[in-house]
């Protein structure tokens, strides 16, 4: 067991204990390169989320911005918000707002510092459906019609247009009027599924309220008359929350968004380059104009640090699920260093890895302490990179790390061959 546990650990750094590793069985390989995932999937996430409050205190012009916000200035009114079950009224002056510095000049005027821009909105902008307008565009000259205009066409001359959304900010109120024709439209014109669909849903009316049947049937009709706007939108029908995240593509990633659920957020600080973090509130964490009995500053910063670390577990869990790029890209490394190992054999005719199986172990042997390595290389190097960055140089540093342990050993194998004798076969064979 202690010979079995040097080998294990050692490899890396001992060639006699590496080599020494090719003499026994394939199941190394498997525990390994398990170990390999689970140490890069947690440096990489660690690298990507312990720096936060770093990011956060070297980010000046961000603070000085959601201070004016949150804690007031001599044009800004402060902003308070108050959770409750998971949601957020977010206030001034005891009353609901609605604030938009990319469309409203008095709101730029009072929030928009240091180039950053400000969207509160507490309502439920996830279900709340924009009043957009659908539109097309000639595919060559850019020409613009109505979205009635493309269907009065015929079909050789629909080729040259493609469909587009304008979204307005504008939320789409759906009268009992409005849904009835709906209705209409699609008992008359719709598919076999939607008048399928509309059938299931007017034979549990009774069930639902009356804005529930309204909004169930307005989607029923944007699905039918407008078939193309998933593919354009991401959604089955165009939401505030999707008109919102539109308007921060235009913000050269400076922006807050307060919606009535979660926070959105993006900022420069050191080193270049934005951060973006989302988070959801969590009871007791309030934040009332002026600041707390703790001070303005110091409750707003407490705030947002909050607001992203309470919600680690659900990021973890969610990078779990999206892991699939860490266990690729992983596999591929350490298979690529195997098959190197093998070659490098084959051309320099050394005869410690003369087999596939043999440069598998041998690399198998060293691969989950490179892979630690590299997970506390990515720790560190996300103090100073940043989001796709420090997965990208994660997988570099474990790439360079069992290349060169790899190269140099055989190296040595090389030179000290001559007056080696060939490593006894053992363990299940090859």
């Amino acid at each position: 067991m202690l010979n079995w546990l040097k080998r294990f650990t050692l490899s890396l750094f001992s060639d006699s204990q590496a080599k020494e590793s090719v003499r026994y069985g394939f199941g190394g390989i498997l525990l390994s390169s398990v170990l390999a995932l689970i140490f890069l999937f947690l440096g990489v996430f660690a690298g990507k989320t312990v720096p936060f409050g770093a990011y956060y205190g070297g980010a000046d012009d961000f603070r000085g911005f959601i201070y004016n916000a949150l804690i007031g200035s001599d044009t800004a009114e402060p902003i308070s918000v108050t959770v409750k079950d998971g949601k957020a009224e977010v206030t001034s002056g005891g009353k609901a707002v609605l604030i938009n510095t990319f469309t409203e000049e008095d709101d730029r005027q009072k929030y928009s510092v240091n180039g950053y821009q400000l969207i509160v909105d507490s309502r439920e902008v996830a279900d709340i459906y924009d009043d957009f307008e659908a539109y097309c565009i000639d595919r060559d000259g850019g020409e613009e019609i109505t979205y009635e205009e493309y269907l009065k066409l015929d079909a050789q001359n629909k080729k040259q247009y493609r469909f587009a959304v304008r979204y307005t900010g504008v939320q789409k109120v759906i009268t009992d009027a409005d849904a009835a024709g709906y209705a209409d439209y699609i008992s008359a014109s719709g598919d076999d599924e939607a008048k399928e669909e509309l059938k299931k849903l007017q034979d549990k009316r009774g069930e639902l309220t009356a804005q529930e049947y309204n909004d169930g049937v307005y989607e029923l009709y944007v699905k039918s008359y407008y078939p193309d706007v998933y593919s354009v939108t991401g959604e089955n029908v165009p939401t505030l929350r999707t008109y919102y995240y539109r308007l921060t593509l235009k913000s050269g990633g400076k922006y807050l968004c307060l919606f009535g659920d979660m926070v959105i957020a993006s900022f420069e600080s050191y080193g270049g380059g934005a951060l973006t973090f989302g988070g959801y509130y969590k009871d007791g964490n309030n934040l009332f104009a002026n600041g707390t009995a703790e001070g303005g500053s110091g409750a707003v910063d407490k705030f947002f640090k909050a607001l992203y670390y309470d919600g680690l577990s659900m990021l973890f869990l969610m990078e779990l699920l999206n892991s699939i790029t860490v266990i690729v890209f992983a596999e591929l490394i350490i298979v690529g260093c195997m098959l190197v190992c093998y070659g490098i054999c084959k051309f320099k005719k050394i005869k410690l890895c003369d087999t596939l199986g043999k440069s598998a172990k041998l690399v198998a042997s060293y691969a989950h302490v490179g892979a630690l390595l590299a997970a506390v290389a990515a720790l560190c190097l996300g103090f100073v990179l940043k989001g796709t960055a420090v997965t990208a140089v994660t997988f570099g540093v474990f790439a360079l790390i069992l290349l060169v342990r790899t190269v140099i050993l055989l190296l040595r194998e090389a030179k000290a061959q001559p007056n080696s004798a060939e490593p006894e076969a053992g363990g299940d064979g090859d």
